[in-house]
């Protein structure tokens, strides 16, 4: 764990590669192993103002053991912030993979995914910079067209998934107006050919990311801020679909071949995003410093209130340490049915309902709360005092993330689209929760608030190590340790307790057997 930019993805590859080279076991399945991150970070990880190449999901590792040898693994995705593809801050970027398309691609290949100069597409922000960062973002696209190579695409499946990206950015840039005589609403006649590319069919790819009915269509009756978030969800779920595909495929190469009469034990690394703060605070970094609270209780549990009860328990004499514990904030937010995320759940499902009536309530059910914080003035949001550091949420597009809606008719898009990635996957003869239950609302916030529950019961079921990573600076820059930046970090993550707690306490703990025989 440590905030975002403090080094937990570098040191897990880290400590994955020690594991390994301990193991001494079957050397394929470890290399293949650690040949998947250049795949995962190229569609998973994008730039944002606090790190180059931070990690836009969360993801868990789980190695399989038998005789002290890797037998398998499996991976474990939470929470892709699929919101990334359709919009980013000043001095973000879109996923990684959209540039390295755009650096590795031949001319002609290019063309054949109908991807015109990257400075186009609404989708792409931040300029291009040097050619040593277009030379650099080619070597990664070759990575990642090895990676795919390794682990098991066809040559027709990698065609697919490039036109899926390719036609996601022409879709961003399909916009919609009035039509005068009847008041309804259409593709504009400045993005028609926009639209055509979204849905081309050329002869190596039968990919079509909306159906070609589509290029038909009549005018629809709404406003053309409905339809612009109906293009935008659609990108969101192709990318997510693609994303989704690729975990599929990593965790067929790894699965584990094993002996069925030997005990199968586990190692499990999990590398999650880390806590966020920006200029401007959105849903998702509500979602993220809320699997972080959960973390640091759980880091709580385990290392302050699990180890001074065993001290008790034994009669050992002991001043009881205490701690900064977080239990209130994750009431905040958690209680039901007067929790936030409860609240909002409930604000959701009114269709009159808005971000503003949303605030309202917050500011109604949590006043005096010390954890939460109304926003002064006219502004649409809150503040909530987490572990780590006061964090200002701006509220607007809460209630519509929060719903994650598909609507009827661009679900049938999808079930007709002529690309089998797009209809709903079948894995291992197992139907995949399909569009229309995962991307539809309330099915998809269970879908990840449960997924998010399991991970937290299989936490505390194991016997846990606690790898904190702390930022050095704030500037991404090397050899520049700031000790402000450091205290704080200290401080906040319960680190000076625990050093006192280790210190005080009886770190070295040998059986019976084990002291008698020294």
């Amino acid at each position: 764990s440590g905030e975002s930019g403090a080094g937990k993805t570098e040191s897990t590859k880290l400590l994955l590669q020690h594991i390994m080279n301990l193991c001494k076991g079957n050397s394929q399945l470890e290399q293949q192993i650690l040949q998947v991150n250049p795949l995962l970070e190229a569609f998973g990880n994008a730039q944002t103002v606090m790190n180059d190449n931070s990690s836009r999901f969360g993801k868990y590792i789980q190695l399989r053991f038998q005789k002290n040898t890797v037998q398998g693994a499996k991976l474990s995705e939470y929470l892709l912030e699929k919101s990334r593809v359709v919009q980013q801050d000043a001095g973000e970027r879109n996923f990684h993979i959209f540039y390295y398309m755009f650096a590795g691609l031949s001319s002609e290949q290019k063309e054949m995914y109908g991807l015109l100069d990257p400075s186009l597409y609404r989708y792409i922000s931040g300029r291009f910079g040097t050619q040593e960062v277009a030379e650099h973002w080619k070597h990664k696209y070759q990575e990642v067209c090895n990676a795919l190579d390794m682990v098991g695409f066809q040559e027709q499946e990698q065609v697919d998934m490039q036109a899926i990206l390719a036609g996601v950015l022409s879709l961003g840039n399909v916009t919609f107006e009035p039509e005068e005589s009847n008041g309804s609403v259409k593709v504009s006649g400045t993005s028609q050919g926009w639209l055509k590319a979204a849905a081309v069919s050329h002869k190596k790819s039968s990919l079509c990311v909306v159906s070609p009915a589509l290029l038909h269509s009549p005018p629809v009756s709404c406003c053309c801020s409905l339809c612009a978030d109906a293009r935008d969800s659609v990108a969101k779920v192709a990318y997510g679909r693609v994303f989704g595909w690729i975990v599929c495929k990593i965790n067929e190469l790894l699965a584990e071949n094993v002996d069925p009469e030997v005990e199968l034990r586990e190692i499990g690394i999990l590398d999650i995003f880390g806590f966020e703060n920006f200029a401007v605070n959105r849903f998702e970094q509500l979602c993220i410093n809320l699997a972080n609270e959960q973390l640091q209780h759980f880091f709580n549990h385990h290392i302050f209130q699990l180890e001074q009860a065993a001290y008790k328990e034994e009669g050992l004499p002991w001043e009881t340490i205490t701690f900064n514990n977080n239990e209130p904030i994750l009431n905040l937010l958690l209680a039901k049915p007067l929790g936030l995320l409860s609240l909002l759940d409930e604000q959701s499902a009114f269709p009159q309902a808005t971000d503003k009536t949303f605030v309202d309530k917050l500011n109604s059910s949590f006043k005096g709360n010390l954890h939460f914080q109304p926003a002064r003035g006219r502004v649409l949001g809150f503040s909530i005092v987490h572990y780590a550091g006061k964090v200002q949420y701006a509220a607007g597009g809460f209630l519509e993330k929060n719903r994650d809606t598909l609507p009827a008719n661009v679900r049938g898009l999808f079930i007709n689209s002529v690309t089998p990635l797009l209809v709903p996957l079948h894995i291992h003869g197992e139907p995949r929760p399909t569009l229309a239950r995962v991307e539809c609302g309330h099915e998809a916030r269970v879908f990840h608030r449960h997924s998010l529950m399991v991970l937290m019961e299989r936490m505390y079921s194991a016997n846990p190590h606690f790898v904190r990573c702390i930022k050095p600076n704030s500037l991404k820059e090397p050899g520049v340790l700031d000790n402000q930046v450091v205290l704080l970090q200290l401080r906040y993550n319960g680190l000076l307790e625990t050093i006192r707690i280790r210190r005080d306490g009886f770190s070295w703990r040998p059986s019976f057997e084990e002291f008698a025989e020294r």
